[in-house]
Order: structure tokens, then sequence, then C-alpha cells
């Protein structure tokens, strides 16, 4: 009965993304920890929980991460991550300010520290930058492709910035959607997205959730559209449905439905592709409230936390708290109300605090971001 109150009290104001900003909610988040019980592992991981290697970031947590192939082997991958800088003499990024940082990883390397990668104008004169959920498609060769990045730095003129790579590198950066004067306000709450090259091979059609921080409060606007598509840079009419709950979001497959995160509801769901409609489920109740979706061949990846009070904490107090986390496959060929997750990864108290993402790695292995904390874990698992 205490657990239930606490999250239900919890969920009027939490939201993966956004528990820094809502100090007041410390002095909730504090007692809900020291009277709820601890957190179970669930065991039988098909990945190791102790990392095999920590990617060192230089401050805050990666809060999604992008995979690029640099070599036509597959072995050598290059990772965008978004980190805080550190360094007070780096003309690029002053202290405390976000950029995107990248690192190369391969089966057989111990990374090196992350490296700037990008942030507006490539040097440290434009303070409002907040990279958040990620998507890169990749090119017709290995070391190229387009990374989209949500920019939440302006909370009331959300930004999606379109990056251009070449040899690895990031060359040329736009707006995706320059054209429409709505874009910024249409786009507040955004926090993930999905980006699919046009079929006839220009352009992107972009898809893009949005997560009511206060979904669960009284008069609050209404409609809330849960997704915001654009297409070649233009924004397109949104769906007249109400629903705040949409998180990560996924392509299972070329012809499919969107698949989205439904958080506070711990399943997922389908999402049509033309109208942004919210459909049915597309899995049984998942034991974490899901994050970040990334796919891996023929399975969804998900990644979430298992308890809100810890969650609070480790983003409030100290990136530093235990915030158990966990990473879950589904079959993208069986998805369904009654599909249940099969368990990759957990790290329970030790490893993984408030865990945001995982991507897939060559040679069987998961690069895991965290919210808050810095560190990207990279796991081994079973083929």
């Amino acid at each position: 009965m205490i657990q239930s109150f606490f999250t239900t009290v919890l969920n009027f104001t939490f939201t993966p993304f956004t528990f820094r900003r809502n100090i007041r909610l410390l002095i909730l988040s504090i007692p809900a920890s020291l009277l709820l019980t601890g957190c179970v592992m669930e065991g039988n991981a098909l990945c190791t929980g102790e990392p095999v290697m920590t990617i060192e970031t230089r401050g805050g947590g990666s809060e999604d991460i992008a995979v690029l192939p640099l070599d036509p082997t597959g072995n050598i991958t290059r990772l965008f991550i978004r980190e805080r800088c550190n360094d007070s003499s780096d003309p690029e990024c002053k202290t405390g300010q976000w950029r995107l940082g990248s690192v190369d990883i391969s089966r057989e390397n111990t990374p090196a520290s992350t490296r700037y990668a990008w942030r507006p104008g490539n040097n440290a004169s434009e303070d409002d930058f907040e990279p958040l959920g990620m998507s890169l498609v990749p090119g017709n060769t290995p070391g190229e492709g387009t990374l989209f990045v949500i920019d939440i730095a302006r909370p009331q003129s959300v930004r999606i910035w379109q990056l251009d790579i070449n040899h690895g590198e990031i060359t040329h950066a736009t707006l995706a959607a320059p054209n429409d004067p709505q874009t910024g306000t249409r786009l507040t709450a955004a926090n993930s997205l999905q980006a699919i090259r046009n079929d006839e091979g220009e352009g992107f059609h972009l898809t893009i959730t949005r997560f009511d921080e206060y979904g669960l409060l009284p008069f609050r606007p209404t409609p809330w559209p849960a997704l915001v598509q654009i297409n070649n840079g233009m924004i397109q009419p949104p769906s007249t449905q109400d629903f705040r709950n949409a998180n990560g979001i996924i392509r299972p497959c070329p012809d499919c439905d969107l698949v989205i995160a439904s958080y506070w509801e711990r399943r997922l769901r389908f999402a049509s592709k033309e109208s942004g409609e919210i459909g049915g489920y597309a899995s049984a109740d998942l034991p974490i409230r899901p994050d970040n979706l990334r796919l891996d061949g023929e399975r969804i990846l998900i990644a979430g936390q298992r308890r809100v009070d810890l969650t609070a904490l480790n983003l409030l107090v100290s990136p530093h708290i235990p915030s158990p986390s966990g990473v879950y496959a589904i079959d993208t060929r069986s998805l369904g109300p009654d599909t249940v997750p099969t368990l990759l990864w957990e790290g329970g108290w030790k490893h993984g605090h408030s865990v945001a993402t995982a991507v897939a790695l060559p040679g069987n292995r998961l690069a895991i971001g965290q919210i808050n904390t810095p560190g990207i874990l990279i796991a081994d698992c079973s083929p």
C-alpha cells in the first residue's frame, strides 16, 4: 500500500527527462526511498551484469547513443553520445555546456577518452544547446550517414538538428524543419525520434514523441498529440488523439507501423506511421518503465528504470545514487498484447543507474547509457 501511494503521488509530476528541474519532488522522493522495499533482480539475464569496460564520459549522462559503422566488416563502430564539457580551456565548449561527443570501439580495444564531435556554431559562443534523443540513418558506405538530434535547450522552441556525417565526422548542420514557424512550439516536450529515409532516396521522414511531464494533472491543454511528423522539412498536420505517455520510438520493419514506449503504462504500443494515431498494445507488462527503444536485427531493445523514487534521487540529488535498471528484448515478429519480453541485462544496485538506452555492438555486446550518471557501460552477451 505504501509503495502504491508514493508511486501514485510521484506519477503526477515525474518525467524520465526533467526530474532535475522539479526540486520540490525531492521532498517526496526521500521518504519514498526510505519506506519502499528493495529491488529484486530477476536473474537469468543473457548479458553479464558486470561491465567488461566502461567508456568514461566527460560529464553528465548519455541519455541516448547513436551507432555508426566505420569499416566494411562492421568491427569498428563510432558512438555518438551526449555529454557535458568539463575543460575550462576548451575553445569549443565551456565547462557545463552540452556537446555531442564521439568514441570509437571494437571488440579488441579499450576506448580512449571521448572527443568533441559537434555543437551549434562549433564553438562555445552558443550557450543554449542540450541534446536529448538521437536517430541516425546510415549512408551507403561505412562512415557516412545523417544524424538527427533533438535540442531541448529552448523548452518552448525545441529544435531538431540534421547533421551530415562523412568519414565519421559531422561536416554540416541544418535545422530539420526550418520552413515552418510553428515547429518550435509544436515540438514542446519532444524527447525521442525515429528518422527514415524517404523511398525516393531524397529527404527524410521524422516522427517525434512528446511526453507531457504534467500529463496526469487537471487543466492540461487538450488534445495532446503524442507524435509530431516532419516530412522533407515540413511539419505535418497533427493527430487529434490525446495521449501523454509516449516515450521511445522505433520502426520494427520497413512495412510496419511504429512502436512506442508507453512510460507509465509499462507497455509498448503501436502507432500509425501515416497518421500518428496511437494503437493497441505491442507487448505485455514490462518489469521496467520503458525509455528509449533501439532496433537490433529482428528484435527491439528496451531500456528503462525499475524504481521511480530511486530514479528521482539519482537525477535530483546525486548521479552516484543507485537506480536499478534493466534492458529487455522483444522479437519484432511476435509483437502483441501478450508478448513477454526477454531479460538481456540488469545491473542491480551496483551497475547502471537510471539506464535510458541500450544499443547493440559488434561481437555480441551492448552499450548502455545512463540518464545522469557519467560513463557508458559495455556488457558481453550470449550469442
